[in-house]
């Protein structure tokens, strides 16, 4: 007797894979009667060859069976491209030790224990298939089916197997390495294609990441990769990312003095998303290579690209701490604790080589009637207007931070108290200049700025405040929107 699908449910092929003949005929009973169809084979070995001429939608094998066990199977279905995305459904009678942690890296979809209700196994293999987001394709023969079967081909290929998983260890290891030596964005695409390149030479490598600084777009190309190739990988890479199309990609080429390897035989071009789960897509990576290279190394490239989403996500998201760390939330500016230990480093700087060095304490004047007058959100505006039109004031070597309610420091390296007094002129009548938007034209925010410089390798960035300070105070009593010092 069959049971009737569930609504929407479709009939399923399932290969089951049991050395018990009682198992085997349990599972077979339990899948016909929810309306599937099943082929059967007594052991890995069986159904690799079942799998020579069947594309069943899922596999359902035991993990322990003579020649080629349940783990073995799965291992080789998954490094093959013409079964790795089969979904396959382990059982076992052991659910503790070492049989869930080999299910996991033997690349399983599913781990059960066998249990007295088996229903569950149907439920787990139908959820399976629906998950996979692959579905049954036209049929391709899995390579071991395709030799001279036997014992010898069975263990050849689980050597390769053993080997491929070698491989993407060291890979995986070699790029997880890269993270815990640089923390540096551009340094760390550098260290990617570098390790990765040998896999697409004489072809090309590109890497593009979209990070808070604006995108950056990196690559490398062989001998073989024409300038219109490589316009190609660009084209190719920006419609998977979010990439600005008007960006410059910076190619490198990378010299090869192999002759073999001074032509592409069957190019193809590919393009990876670098996403990890729980995170925006930043990267993605594209190359061009041969045909058969992208093949053999398939799950190399979607490896390296799942490893590159996690590095790039991992140092996004440190940069973000960072700049929260060192930034002031409303104005965008150092906030008070960076900019001091920057001009710390700087005094340091100034003791070792003599080096000049100015700073300026720079107030709004009458702020807080401007909050009184029109309310703490048009303040905040000011606050953050007058930020930006001071660090478009400043020169490029200049460094400025809010260091408290509307209080600002800047300070000019290699600049003496001349300079410096030239410079603050310059920036409190450019800041005046506009009106403030959200306030009356009439009403111009106005700078009161206290100078001082370095005086010796006795000063302290303590003292130098103080004076600054004093300085500003002298500033507001002389009648404010002046520079002392």
């Amino acid at each position: 007797m069959t049971t009737a699908l569930p609504k929407d449910s479709k009939a399923l092929q399932i290969l089951l894979v049991d050395d018990n003949p009682i198992q085997l005929s349990l599972l077979r009973h339990l899948f016909q009667r929810h309306g599937h169809t099943t082929l059967e084979a007594k052991n890995g070995a069986e159904a690799l060859i079942i799998l020579a001429t069947e594309s069943p939608d899922v596999v359902v094998s035991d993990c322990v069976m003579p020649l080629l066990d349940g783990y073995q199977l799965c291992r080789l279905l998954k490094d093959d491209r013409a079964t790795r995305h089969l979904p396959v459904l382990l059982l076992t009678a052991q659910g503790a030790g070492l049989a869930r942690f080999w299910a996991k890296t033997c690349g399983a979809d599913r781990f059960l224990v066998k249990g007295r209700d088996l229903d569950h196994v149907v439920e787990a293999a139908a959820a399976l298939v629906e998950q996979s987001g692959h579905p049954r394709a036209a049929h391709a023969v899995p390579r071991l089916a395709q030799e001279n079967f036997g014992v010898d081909a069975i263990q050849r290929r689980l050597a390769q197997a053993l080997e491929q998983r070698l491989v993407e260890t060291a890979l995986r290891d070699s790029i997880a390495r890269l993270y815990t030596a640089e923390h540096d964005t551009l340094r760390l695409i550098r260290g990617f294609i570098e390790i990765l390149q040998e896999l697409v030479l004489p072809g090309a490598l590109l890497v593009a990441y979209l990070g808070e600084d604006g995108t950056w777009c990196y690559g490398v190309h062989g001998s073989s990769a024409s300038e219109e190739d490589r316009r190609d990988l660009e084209k190719a890479i920006r419609q998977h990312t979010l990439a600005d199309a008007n960006g410059e990609c910076h190619w490198h080429p990378v010299a090869d003095d192999e002759e073999r390897r001074r032509s592409l035989r069957d190019p193809v071009l590919r393009v990876l998303p670098a996403v990890t789960p729980g995170h925006p897509a930043v990267s993605a990576l594209g190359f061009l290579t041969e045909r058969r290279a992208a093949e053999d190394y398939e799950r190399l490239f979607e490896i390296a690209a799942e490893e590159l989403g996690r590095l790039l996500s991992l140092e996004d998201s440190r940069l973000r701490l960072y700049h929260q760390a060192i930034r002031d939330p409303l104005t965008g500016l150092y906030n008070r604790r960076h900019i001091l230990d920057m001009l710390d480093m700087e005094v340091d700087q100034c003791g070792r080589f003599g080096q000049n060095l100015a700073l300026m304490l720079i107030d709004l004047d009458h702020f807080k009637s401007v909050n009184d007058r029109f309310g703490h959100a048009a303040g905040d505006q000011v606050l953050s207007v007058m930020a930006q039109r001071m660090s478009f004031g400043l020169r490029k070597v200049d460094q400025v931070g809010r260091i408290g309610g509307e209080e600002f420091l800047a300070y000019g390296p290699q600049t003496d108290l001349d300079g410096v007094r030239a410079l603050a002129n310059r920036l409190r009548e450019q800041v005046a200049l506009e009106p403030i938007p959200g306030l009356p034209a009439s009403d111009r925010v106005t700078l009161s700025i206290g100078l001082t410089s370095w005086e010796g390798p006795e000063d302290t960035v303590e003292r130098m405040l103080s004076r600054a300070d004093k300085n500003l105070y002298q500033a507001k009593a002389e009648g404010r929107n002046r520079v002392v010092g």
